[in-house]
Formats: C-alpha cells, structure tokens, sequence
C-alpha cells in the first residue's frame, strides 16, 4: 500500500513538472509571438491606400541585378537620358561587381537591351550614373560612378567612348554618386561626388560620432576635361559616409545650392555665396540616416521643397541609435522640408502624412498624375536585413499629393515594388506626355511601370541638357490664375538621374497663359499660349 502510493506521488508529480514544462514553452512561444506581432506592429505602414485616378500597366525590361553583397556596397547606378536624340529617353541600368551596365529602349510597349557596350572590368560595380551633354556638342554624355572610380562615357554619336576620370580620391574611398551644377555660371558643369568607405573598411552601420566614413569632393570643371579639386576652398570637404549631393536654387537668387545626404549624420545644405565657396544652411534635422533627396515646389509657392527617405519604422530607435547617447535627439522618420523663403525651412513631413514610412532610399518628387501637384516617390527595402524572416517589405512609395496632404497610391494604381529597391526612375519613356516610372533594384529584377494617362492636359518643357540649362526656373502661368515652377536638376533619387523633361500638368486649368525661363547667368525667355499637350524647346543660344 505504502509503494502503491509512493509511485502515485511520484506520477503526480512528473506530471506537475510535464505540465510546467509545457507551460513555460506556452509562454516562451507566447512571447515570442508577442515580440514578433509588437515588431510586426511597430513596422507596418499605418497610413491606408487614398482614391487615385493614376493607374500603371506593367512593362517588359529584361534586366536582374546581381549583387556581391558580401565584396560590394548595395548600391546600382541608374538613369533616364536621350542617347540618340530622338526626343524619348533610354534607361541606364548598371550592373553589380561581375555584371555589365545596359542601356534599353521603350519600343513595341516593353523596354528591349541596346547592343551599346561599356568599359569595364570584371570586378567593378556601378553605384551612379548622371547625365549631361558636358562638351556641349549637341548630344548627352554619361557619367558613372563605380567602384574603381568615377567613368566619363563620352556619346558619340549613339556610342560611348569611355574613360575613367583622374580624380585622385581618397584610398577609402568609393564613389556613389554624382550631381552636377554650374557654381560659377561659367557655362561649365562642375561635380560633386559623394563618397562611402569601401567594403572592406566598413566597421558597422550605426557610427554616428566618431571620425569615420568616406570623403566627398566638390570638382570645378576646367574645361577640356580638366577638373580641379576645391572641395576645402569652397567649404564643403568632409569625410562622412555621404549617399548624394544635389544642386539646386534653394534662394532664387539664380545660382546654385548644395544639399547633401548623409548616412549616420544629419542633413546638411550649402549656400552658394557667388565666389565659388559655400555657407551651411541652418535646417531642422537632427542625428538620422537621410538617404535620397528629392526637389520640387510641392506647394506651388515659387520655391522648392525638399525630400529625404530614412530608416522608418523598421526596427526599433534602439537598435538604430547606434553610438548615440541617450540625450541624444534621434529621428529616424522620413523628412519633407518646406522652404520658407530666406533659406529657412520647416519640417512639414507629420503635418504632410510624409513621415511614416519603411526603411527608404531613392527619392523623388514628380507630378504623375498630372493634377498640377508635385508628388513624392521613394524605393523601399534593404538588401542586407533578413527582411523575409523578421523585417518587413515595403512595395515601394508613390505619395500621391492631395493639396493638404500626402496618401499613398503604389498599390491601387498597380505599381508595387516589394523588392529591394534603391531609386525611382521617372521619365516619360512612350511619349505620351505621362510620367512613367521604373524601379531600380538591388540583386533582383527592376520593374517597369507604364503610365495610362487620363484626360489631363499637359505641356513638357525641353531645355538644352547642358550646363547653361542647370538649376533654371521654369514659370508656367496658367489659365486659372495659378502658377508652377519646376527646376532643371540632375541626381534626384539614389545614384540616379531623372528625365530631363519637365512636364507639367494643367490640372483643371483649361490653357497655359505662358511660360518663362530663368537661367542662372540672366537671360530670360517667354512662350505666350502654347498648345496644350506640346512640347515647348527652349534654347538660350538662340
């Protein structure tokens, strides 16, 4: 009797622990469903789709990026440029450490590979591309940023005649970008060249303090392709792991400004002082990851906006503060700057619905649906998270501009990009007068998006794409008594370029009443009551 109990307790009390046991794995499996609901919770995108009339049919465009993203920074050079001169842009597409650059052509409704080839070695990616007609001969050059150097692609004649630049930049160094400006309006585009620390430098991806990064130059064009470093005299050397720097009017005082993106760091902005030396710009941002940077009048009040991707939501502030301190203001939400006048500047992203969003790169601002309003597009996603296990994917952001407000539209107009996106590439690649848009991605398949269009009216406006042509304003008053200013720009995006065409949408105005050119070194030019849906060519030399 006394064992018969004893073995009863003894299966009491194996079962006491059997029923513990599983009720701590209850828990533990609890918790962690709880931790990955509160990331899950912490990384979606809480802003819902908005009504839109813009709609995209996907497009053919045979190009999969191979990335070594163990050898080689998660960057892809891309552009939108005429080679031929026939009024429609190709697309550039570059390729990873092993892959070489193409070119396509919109032709038959898909995009199809031009037999152009590039110099190139075998272990060489290419990180950004710009383009311009640098040697003012009538047709458009490219310009590449890879890993052994900044390349100049001279075009000739449909060809490109390639040779890597003498830059002498630092051994740490590898180029990522390249935006152009004249800064001393002598009709010769000069360079700056942002620059990231080589792969094999990299020591972690949160150094906000310490000295630490690659260097970025500022390069005056010399002419007969001579380029001299004044990145100290003019008072922007620096070294800090830097994604782009792009020029534009930032004052209307017709030169041009220098904004620049940094990772690690905070926005940084450069008044042209007209002696070829720059002063910082006071703005809002404090310590953040502000990647791509977008131009354009997102309020058409005559000055232009700015736009800047961040890390988002996608993992918590205190994984991403890195070597901060705790007093340390920290921002890891995308950034939309208003411009004030005076070079001051707000920061309007919350008030805007533009600030909470997922991990972004590329940035860029253009009216897609033509309504005479300015919206914001961004790449998503990062090529170096376990982003299918424990990190969310991001379709990619086209913010559709309401007057009042930003709401996004990628899924209801059909133009998701769930993939490893690194810029928006927006050009109006059929012709129609609608802005298409391609997504250039990282270690994938880029995906082409074609315009539907609608019953909007348009005009584009074509300015030579040479240096004189830079940071020019373009008015165009229309027939409600509004007006919209677009700039010439060059590398909005990530390591990329936009079509140079500016199109601009009437809205609900019937007519444009004019168009007036303002370029940097004073001459002025007017169109009086274009045709809708035309394209206007405005030649300063003539």
């Amino acid at each position: 009797m006394v064992k018969q109990n004893s073995n009863k307790k003894s299966r009491t009390k194996l079962a006491l622990i059997w029923c513990a046991f599983i009720i701590l794995i209850g828990a533990i499996i609890f918790a962690l469903l709880s931790a990955f609901g509160a990331l899950r919770f912490w990384q979606a995108e809480k802003t819902p789709q908005g009504e839109t009339d813009l709609a995209f049919a996907a497009a053919e465009l045979p190009f999969v990026h191979k990335a070594d993203l163990e050898n080689s920074l998660p960057f892809l050079g891309s552009a939108a440029l005429d080679i031929d001169g026939d009024g429609r842009d190709e697309l550039f597409l570059g390729g990873g450490s092993k892959q070489a650059d193409a070119i396509f052509a919109f032709r038959n409704k898909k995009f199809e590979k031009l037999p152009l080839s590039f110099d190139k070695g075998d272990v060489d990616a290419t990180h950004g591309a710009a383009s311009l007609d640098i040697d003012n001969d009538g047709d458009t050059d490219l310009f590449t940023a890879r890993e052994s150097g900044v390349w100049f692609h001279e075009n000739t004649g449909g060809t490109f005649n390639s040779v890597k630049l003498p830059l002498n930049l630092a051994d740490n160094t590898t180029p990522l970008s390249i935006g152009f400006g004249d800064i001393n309006k002598d009709g010769l585009a000069d360079m700056y060249v942002a620059g990231y620390i080589k792969i094999g430098l990299v020591e972690g991806e949160t150094i906000f303090k310490k000295e630490y990064g690659g260097f970025s130059y500022l390069f005056l064009n010399e002419g007969d392709g001579q380029w001299r470093d004044i990145s100290k005299s003019a008072g922007v050397w620096r070294q800090h792991n830097t994604f782009i720097g792009v020029f534009a009017d930032l004052d209307n005082d017709s030169d041009s400004d220098l904004i620049i993106a940094q990772d690690t760091g905070h926005v940084e902005m450069y008044s042209n002082n007209g002696d070829m030396t720059f002063s910082p710009i006071e703005n809002p941002s404090v310590y953040s990851y502000p990647m791509g940077v977008a131009v354009g009048d997102y309020d058409n009040d005559g000055l232009v906006d700015l736009y800047f991707s961040n890390v988002g939501y996608t993992l918590p502030p205190a994984i991403l503060r890195g070597d901060l301190e705790k007093e340390d203001p920290f921002n890891p939400a995308y950034m939309l700057y208003h411009n004030d006048g005076g070079l001051q500047f707000t920061d309007t992203s919350e008030k805007m619905n533009a600030a909470r969003y997922g991990f972004g790169w590329g940035t860029v601002m253009a009216d897609m649906n033509l309504d005479g309003r300015e919206d914001l597009l961004a790449a998503q996603n990062y090529a170096r998270f376990p982003v299918n296990d424990l990190l969310a994917t991001y379709p990619g952001k086209i913010l559709q501009n309401y007057g009042d407000t930003f709401r996004p539209v990628e899924e209801v107009s059909g133009a998701e990009n769930p993939l490893f996106g690194i810029s928006p590439i927006i050009s109006d690649f059929n012709g129609d007068g609608w802005p298409d848009l391609v997504w250039a991605n990282i270690d994938g398949q880029s995906l082409a998006y074609v315009n539907k269009g609608g019953d909007r009216n348009w005009i584009k406006v074509r300015l030579p794409n040479t240096a004189r042509s830079l940071n020019a304003r373009v008015i165009v008053k229309k027939s409600d008594g509004l007006s919209q200013t677009k700039q010439v720009i060059t590398s909005q995006g990530m390591g990329s370029d936009q079509g140079r065409d500016l199109i601009f949408g009437l809205g609900d105005a019937q007519s444009v009443e004019s168009v007036d050119v303002v370029f940097q070194d004073g001459m002025t030019k007017s169109v009086l009551k274009p045709d809708n849906n035309s394209i206007i060519e405005i030649d300063p030399s003539k």
